[in-house]
């Protein structure tokens, strides 16, 4: 008695064809929509960044199909480019970019003297 296969070589065509879709998806949601780029330390901030990358997403396809008709080839970059050029920008004054310097600066110090104490603890630890 010849069995059925439990899942068709059409269904696993179609199911491959579809993967396709979606690792582009989520290539073009951590280039363009910051899924890569993100620093937490905690989930819940992770949460809320995911969120909100899933809502640029969502807004990107969202007008990739409003525009397939006039610009089949329109893509999430062509969508953050109109967008960097449409939307108002901030224009940050001297006081801005010094206050932001600043900040890095201090980042960077507590980082420094984070790894310093870091390397201490670790060596005390050893030569117990």
């Amino acid at each position: 008695m010849h069995e059925q296969p439990l899942t068709t070589k059409r269904r696993l065509a179609q199911i491959q064809t579809q993967r396709f879709f979606i690792e582009h998806s989520f290539h073009e949601a951590k280039s363009e929509c910051g899924m890569a780029d993100y620093q937490v330390r905690r989930w819940d901030a992770w949460h809320h960044h995911m969120a909100l990358v899933m809502l640029a997403t969502l807004f990107s396809v969202k007008q990739k199909m409003l525009g397939r008709k006039r610009w089949p080839m329109l893509s999430f970059s062509d969508l953050v480019t109109v967008l960097v050029h449409m939307l108002p920008q901030r224009q940050l004054t001297t006081e801005d970019l010094a206050d932001i310097i600043h900040k890095r600066h201090r980042r960077r110090l507590s980082a420094k003297k984070s790894s310093a104490r870091r390397k201490v603890w670790l060596l005390g630890n050893l030569t117990k």
